[in-house]
């Protein structure tokens, strides 16, 4: 079947279009795969690695590290062609989830190819080889064969490759056998004092609209938009020149950075491309026979047509990807305020709908789609949720109460804590929370602790202090007035217990704790690994503790201790 030239060249973007693959192992960018090439700042620390390894007379072996289509193959095959000689002396494995022997497992073929490095022949070895290796097959071939490689376990524990809790400096010592570069610790957007943003999203989205001779999409668009009769409406036309304003595409850059944040939604570049190309093509649209499409989207009706522009389209097919299914979760739908009631209200009781739409939204977001909303018999719903999605992308850097203070202050602190381990702030919020989890105790160092079958009549306090564990926090501060490479959550370290890990999710809790909030049930067994530390924290000292009791019905603030004196004896006592 004959797909539309322009939807052919969309279609370049998409996970399984061949253009979206490469090697690793040889250089196999096509035209278009070079357009689209970032140079990030994770392709810069490996070219630094490879030529400094390449100098070394002993053996190298390069890790490059990280997740299933986070753009490893893309970069090494682009580095055949820009380190042609220098990388010509590694032997380069890649895609180490396959074998080469279908009869052998990956780890098999892996403990082959690797065995200049095992210990016994390590030290005569002079191989130079490029490993491109997931996470988990790593630590599977670790966990297999690690007593045969223990300088090379040694140095993944040391560098904490595995288990990193805060990213380790990449650098480059051709006086060791080993050397790695670990693609998790760098994403696809950047840290800064005054939030999030993504240089690599927004470059990406602008090549695809650019009128450059190598962008054939943007070739075919220009084809496509003159030969179609003005009087059609293509919503596939739209969507793309809709990414033509810089603000769109911040503004959809920053909703994929928030799902990354907000639901640890794990984004690639292939992932981003393939995205791209679903909010551009909608699906009902994707497969239409090009002698069939021009009919279809003229018998489109105003409700239709408005669903497959992507002020909607983003927010309405979570069942199209992961990345679809987390933005949902970011409708301006779902987030109503008063002032917004009032202008839907009003919005529901004009005769032209268009009226209000003008007073609120800038009318480039207008012009193109006012013939639509003023038509007929589109449903009220409809109507509602187009006017809160075009007042997001139209106000979004202006209005207030679009903004999401929890999310703002989140990577706020997240960018101090990457300069400083030692963010006094998050351990604040913790040790604040960690006292009220079980209910505010409204006592100064005490906290309500949870005996036998629940009961409302008395409650048991005890002193409660947690104490931060500084030392182990030793990663050294910075100065950096923008992270490249950083880590995505606090990791905290207090004495006597496993370090607390505060993602974003588990720090919006804390705040609504501290604002009176008393978790349920479901996020006891959401945050189970925290209930767990509380507690640790709670029973440090137990046997010599002093339990304090409060017989809530009277109110007074605490009404009898119970406590061990040095000899062993109980003490209960009216206060």
């Amino acid at each position: 079947m004959e797909n539309h030239p322009f939807i052919a060249e969309l279609q370049k973007l998409k996970e399984s279009s061949r253009h979206a693959i490469a090697q690793g192992d040889k250089y196999d960018l096509d035209e278009f795969k070079k357009y689209l090439h970032i140079e990030r700042e994770v392709e810069k620390e490996l070219k630094n690695i490879i030529l400094k390894s390449s100098t070394s007379e002993q053996a190298q072996l390069i890790l490059v590290c990280g997740n299933v289509g986070d753009g490893k193959s893309h970069i090494l095959s682009y580095l055949h062609n820009e380190l042609k000689d220098t990388i010509s002396q590694f032997k380069i494995h890649n895609d180490a989830t396959e074998s080469h022997n279908p009869n052998e497992s990956s780890n098999v073929t892996l403990y082959k190819v690797l065995n200049g490095f095992r210990d016994e022949n390590l030290h005569q070895s002079k191989d130079k080889m490029i490993l491109a290796i997931n996470l988990g097959t790593l630590s599977k071939f670790i966990d297999t064969y690690g007593e045969e490689f223990t300088y090379l376990k040694e140095y993944i524990t040391q560098y904490k490759i595995l288990d990193a809790e805060f990213p380790q400096d990449d650098i480059a010592d051709v006086s060791r056998n080993f050397n790695h570069i670990n693609f998790t610790d760098y994403h696809l957007y950047s840290l800064t004092e005054n939030g999030a943003d993504s240089e690599v999203i927004m470059t990406v989205l602008e090549k695809i609209i650019t009128d450059d001779e190598a962008n054939s999409i943007h070739r075919a668009y220009l084809d496509y938009k003159i030969s179609l009769d003005e009087k059609i409406f293509c919503p596939i036309l739209y969507n793309y020149e809709f990414l033509f304003d810089e603000n769109n595409r911040l503004i959809i850059s920053q909703l994929i950075i928030k799902a990354i944040i907000k639901s640890k939604e794990i984004v690639s570049i292939r992932t981003l491309l393939n995205f791209i190309y679903d909010i551009l093509v909608p699906i009902n649209l994707s497969s239409i026979k090009y002698t069939d499409y021009y009919g279809e989207i003229e018998r489109m009706k105003a409700d239709e047509m408005l669903t497959n522009l992507i002020p909607n389209y983003l927010f309405e097919h979570p069942e199209l990807s992961s990345l679809f299914s987390k933005i949902e979760n970011l409708d301006p739908c779902i987030n109503r305020t008063a002032a917004t009631d009032d202008i839907l209200l009003t919005l529901m009781n004009v005769e032209k709908a268009m009226t209000v739409f003008s007073d609120y939204i800038n009318q480039n977001y207008l012009y193109k789609i006012d013939f639509l909303i003023n038509q007929e018999y589109i449903l009220a719903i409809n109507l509602s949720k187009l006017f809160l999605r075009l007042n997001y992308f139209s106000n979004y850097s202006s209005q207030e109460y679009l903004r999401d203070e929890d999310y703002d202050e989140y990577m706020s602190w997240l960018f101090h804590y990457n300069n400083n381990p030692k963010f006094k702030s998050i351990y604040l919020l913790v040790e604040k929370a960690a006292k009220n989890w079980n209910g505010n105790p409204k006592s100064n160092g005490k906290i309500i602790i949870n005996v036998g079958k629940k009961q409302s009549q008395y409650r048991i306090f005890k002193d409660f202090k947690a104490t931060p564990d500084l030392k182990m926090q030793n990663a050294k501060a910075k100065t950096e007035v923008k992270h490249n490479k950083f880590s995505q959550e606090f990791c905290l370290s207090y004495i006597g217990v496993p370090k607390i890990h505060v993602d974003y999710s588990l720090f919006k809790l804390l705040k609504m704790i501290l604002k009176g909030y008393k978790p349920n049930k479901k996020d006891n067994n959401n945050y189970v690994y925290f209930v767990d530390i509380i507690n640790k924290l709670i029973n440090q000292n137990k046997d010599n503790s002093t339990l304090y009791i409060d017989e809530v019905n009277i109110g007074q603030e605490i009404d009898y201790t119970f406590s061990m004196d040095e000899f062993g004896d109980y003490n209960f006592q009216m206060i």
